[in-house]
């Protein structure tokens, strides 16, 4: 059954070119470093096996959040939009 996933992350700059692409393939880029959307345990598993090896344990962070998929989920965005930007480091 799918779930609705919030993906966060936190690596070394070396990385995050890597990590970004890793995690667009699967997710909605949102902002920044946060990506969303719906992934069923199969794509979970692949996600987390492909990040595991762009990241180095010991210094990088990826951290999941899911919600199970009978939530109603609301959003809303305070601020500025984020801006779409192609220079990711």
């Amino acid at each position: 059954m799918a779930r609705y996933y919030i993906v966060v992350y936190d690596v070394n700059e070396k990385r995050v070119v890597r990590v970004h692409k890793i995690l667009k393939a699967y997710l909605q880029w949102r902002q920044r470093s946060v990506f969303e959307g719906w992934l069923d345990g199969n794509e979970v598993a692949e996600l987390k096996r492909k990040l595991s090896r762009a990241i180095n344990e010991e210094e990088d962070s990826i951290l999941f959040y899911s919600l199970p998929s009978d939530s109603n989920l609301v959003t809303f965005h305070l601020g500025r939009p984020p801006d779409e930007f192609d220079n990711v480091i």
